[in-house]
């Protein structure tokens, strides 16, 4: 699993939600595996009452299912949680990026230009991580410039089912279609084209539906439907 630092003023119950969190959608904690709170918190030098406080909010999400006297399962991917994830977050978001484009100054667009400089920059190096993060500070930004920050905080917290199958979409395609999209919807707010903008952050977010059966080749037994089998 992998570790990051704890961050100033975290209680621990929220490092440990963090931490969590950022493996299942890394897949470092792949769907369909057995985790052990014991286990987590002897990895983050916790004791178990936080890691059984963000388990149980993460189950809330069904990205974890509570199995009593057995543990926590890591859910496979379920393409309706998936729809679910992307219906509230394209009608949200693409609100969002519309007022985001009659709302943004030169120094807004200065900092998704930066932002998309590093995409491509990172794209060359093959670090998928680097441009996943990027891409949701890219999308994030939006929200700042519109000042939605808590439509943000909403939609990322039932993202988890989305971001975890753009994580197998970034190891299963070309990651340069998402870096042309954001350079599109950031055309669109240079030319202060709201409506513009606001359908290609539709056909963005959408996007992933064209790799779908590329990503259940890939990773047969990472699906609901498959594991029944």
């Amino acid at each position: 699993m992998t570790n990051i630092e704890k961050l100033p003023k975290e209680s621990n119950r929220d490092f440990a939600l963090r931490i969590i969190r950022k493996n299942l959608i890394n897949l470092e904690l792949k769907p369909g595996t057995m985790i052990s709170e014991q286990d987590i918190a002897d990895e983050l030098n916790l004791s178990r009452t936080p890691v059984h406080e963000a388990l149980q909010e993460l189950s809330s999400t069904k990205i974890i299912e509570i199995l009593p006297q057995r543990g926590s399962l890591v859910s496979f991917v379920d393409m309706s949680l998936v729809d679910e994830s992307v219906f509230m977050r394209s009608t949200i978001e693409s609100a969002v990026t519309k007022e985001a484009c009659e709302k943004a100054t030169q120094e807004d667009i200065d900092l998704l230009e930066e932002n998309l400089t590093l995409q491509e920059f990172f794209y060359q190096k093959n670090n998928l991580e680097k441009i996943m993060e990027l891409d949701n500070a890219f999308h994030k930004a939006m929200y700042k410039i519109a000042n939605k920050m808590q439509c943000h905080f909403v939609v990322s917290t039932m993202n988890i089912h989305y971001d975890r199958f753009r994580e197998l979409r970034l190891h299963t395609s070309d990651p340069a279609n998402i870096i042309a999209d954001h350079k599109a919807i950031l055309e669109a707010i240079k030319e202060k084209n709201s409506e513009k903008a606001k359908d290609l952050v539709l056909k963005h977010l959408n996007r992933l539906y064209t790799d779908e059966m590329e990503i259940r080749k890939k990773y047969p037994d990472y699906f609901i439907e498959n594991s029944k089998k």
